[in-house]
Order: C-alpha cells, then structure tokens, then sequence
C-alpha cells in the first residue's frame, strides 16, 4: 500500500517549519512522498491578507524544489468555496482507496480538532501526524496509550471518543502519530507581521521564496513603503538608517515583551519624522500646531521638541489614530513616569538600536541585554546616566520631565 502524507494549509506564507515537519514525517512514517496541498480559503479563521492561489503555488514549488519527495497538489485549489478536511480526504480515498493518507497537522491544531468539520470521517479516511512545537515535548503512540505530553491527554480523549465498531463488527481506533524529535516552530502569522514591516526573514523562510516574495512585492505594507520613501528623500543618510534601525527593534523587543510589533515597528518608524527640520523651523511647526513649550525646550528645539512635533504629524500627516503609538513618539527623548510598554519600547529603541556607540555604566551591550528581559530596568540605566550628568553639566537647560522621569524609574536601580 502507498503511503502518501498531506501538509495542509494557507501556506500564507510557506516556510522553514513546513518544510522540516514535512521532512520529518517522510522519514520516521517511511512515506513514500509528500503532497503540499495548500486551500482556497480555511473555513476556520479569517486571514487579513493572502495572496493568489498562482503565487501561492509559485511559493510552494520554490521552496519544495529541493526535495524530490515532496509534491505540489492543486486537489483543494481546485474546489469552488471553502474547503474541509473531511470532504478532501473522503475524496481522497474514494479515488485512491489502496493509499494510506496521513494528514500532517501542528500540535495546536489538535486542541481544536474535535471543533473541525466532521472530525470521525477525517479519522476514517487518514491517521493524523502531529508535530508538537519545539518548547513542546514529544509522544509516540502505542498499544499502552501515549506518552507523557502537551497533547497526550488530548490525543487520548480523542481515540477514546472516536473509536467504534465498523458494520462488520471489527473495531475502528483511530491513529494518532505524534513526530518524535525537536522541531522548530515558526507561526505564519508571525512571519506575515515580519514581512509587512519590511523585518529580515532569512533564516526562517527559504532563499527563493524569499526572492519571489521581493520580486511581487508580495507582503509588504504599502503604508510603510510610502513612509520609507518620503523619509528617505527628507532625511540625512545617517538619520534615516537610524530610523530604520530604530524601528527594526522597536519590532524586536515587541516580540519579546508580548506587544503588537506592528504598532511598535510604526512608532519607531515615526519617532523622528520632524528630525529632518532646523531649529527655527521646529518653533515655527510646533507654534502653528499650537504646541505648548517652555524655554528648555526653546532652546533645544532640534534635540526636544521635534518629538512633539513629530507626534502631532503622525496624527495629521500619516493618519495614525492610535494614543499609544503618538504619546511612544511624543515622549521618545524625555520619557515620563510610569511609560506605557509601547513607549519604554520606544525610548529604549532609539538608545539601543545598532547604530548607537554612546558611553554608559554599565555598558551600551548590558543594556542592550536588560532590554530584551526588563523594559524598566534598562530604562533606569540610560536615565542614570544621562540626567545625573545633565544636572552637573547643564545646571541651567535641564528638561524636568527627564528628571521626573528619573525619579520614577531609579526606584528599579535599588530593587535591582
């Protein structure tokens, strides 16, 4: 009997993580190839953004091209409306009754496979492979149950509940395979928010998908192409990379901390949008916009208040709504007590980012660390350093929300 496994799915994009499970699979079931079968549209979740069925394909083949055992299947594609699981592998079998199917799933996808559409006839038609995260362990199934596991005591209840008697009498227990070594987990949903920004992805998506992905322009946020480029045609060579740089750990210590990295990769696009003005162009915006100054920042109006500025032209020029994402650009370069998350993110971004070379105690790289763990800690040592040095140095052209700023945050440096 031919053994064939199906990877099912969007492949909203296909990536490294596909691949390997796919590869897994063939190796520890003795498959004799695996079919990429990628949907229509899922009937359960909604997808923002997707792009054609041709491209799709064209991902597919790029990135299954290496493997002479994998194989494009345009079986679902083919379907008009949604597409069911079920109805593929009942299709499946009806046409090819002398195959052995194994529907290769992710470990979450069983947490809610009982929800699916008709899961018994699923069951009937295939065995299911599961491929548990990497920070997940992994069981196999045997004739004594299942090994300890996140998905043991799913696996179990699903066997349990789904076993019954065929009309011969015999009895039907469904198999449930779980892959047995570590396998690296990387979410599309992820990679869509990487590619959106414009974020690297080598590393967890193929090279040649990656190219196709560059060459369509397949992704990528038009809202921030447009910024980048207005940007870029303002700014200094240097300012610009910064902003960039700025914005790519924006994304990154969201990611780490658990905040939307989209609206961080925003602000930090956006925190020096006014840089690009002079001094006296800075007083006359921030006058026009009926933004309140003191003499401090008169004075420094290039270092202080293009932050100001900045955040009342990402309501007015680039249409963000967002308080959040306007006060992390408002409040970039003094901070203020008790910083949203988005804000730390920010301030801590624009000190951090790779391009910086500043002198602190501790050193910018144990900064950098902190960062990645304690948002706030890190925040107390930059302002450490900064507003105990302005109040020797600059007795007279001190930013006092800087030094409530400090008031706040070195609290962090006691406990620490």
């Amino acid at each position: 009997m031919e053994k064939i496994g199906v990877m099912g799915g969007t492949f909203n994009p296909i990536h490294l993580s596909h691949l390997m499970i796919a590869a897994r699979a063939y190796d520890m079931l003795k498959l004799d190839k695996v079919l990429f079968m990628p949907s229509k549209q899922p009937g359960y979740k909604k997808i923002d953004y997707i792009p054609s069925e041709e491209d799709r394909c064209a991902l597919i083949e790029s990135a299954i091209k290496p493997y002479p055992f994998f194989e494009l299947s345009d079986f679902e594609l083919k379907r008009d409306g949604i597409t069911y699981s079920a109805d593929t592998f009942r299709m499946l079998k009806e046409q090819n009754p002398d195959v052995k199917y194994y529907f290769i799933i992710g470990g979450d996808s069983l947490d809610y496979f009982e929800d699916w559409r008709r899961p018994d006839e699923i069951l009937r038609n295939c065995s299911l492979v599961v491929a548990p995260r990497a920070t997940e362990n992994t069981a196999i199934s045997s004739s004594e149950g299942f090994s300890e596991c996140r998905y043991a005591e799913t696996a179990e209840r699903i066997c349990h509940k789904f076993t019954c008697k065929n009309e011969d009498g015999t009895l039907f227990f469904p198999e449930i395979i779980f892959l047995s070594s570590p396998l690296v987990s990387i979410a599309s949903s992820d990679l869509r928010d990487y590619l959106k920004c414009g974020i690297d992805v080598n590393g967890l998506i193929p090279r040649d998908v990656i190219a196709y992905i560059r060459e369509k322009g397949l992704y990528e946020d038009q809202k921030f192409i447009k910024i980048k480029e207005e940007l870029k045609a303002l700014m200094k060579p240097k300012r610009y990379l910064h902003i960039l740089n700025v914005a790519d750990m924006c994304f990154k210590l969201a990611k780490l901390h658990g905040y939307d990295p989209v609206k961080a990769y925003t602000a930090g696009l956006l925190h020096d949008c006014a840089k690009h003005l002079s001094d006296e162009e800075i007083l006359k915006e921030a006058e026009k916009l009926g933004i309140e100054f003191d003499e401090v920042e008169r004075r420094q109006a290039s270092n202080l208040l293009h932050s100001k500025v900045g955040a009342e032209w990402a309501k007015l020029k680039y249409g963000i709504e967002d308080e959040d994402i306007i006060n992390a650009i408002r409040f970039h370069t003094t901070g203020r007590p008790d910083m949203s998350v988005l804000e730390k993110i920010v301030y801590m971004s624009d000190v951090i980012e790779p391009g910086r070379t500043m002198k602190y105690t501790p050193g910018l790289e144990v900064i950098r660390s902190v960062a990645t763990y304690d948002l706030d800690l890190a925040c107390a040592y930059v302002l450490d350093n900064i507003v105990p040095y302005i109040l020797r140095e600059y007795k007279d052209n001190v930013c006092m929300l800087s030094v409530e700023t400090y008031e706040y945050y070195k609290k962090y440096l006691i406990s620490n």
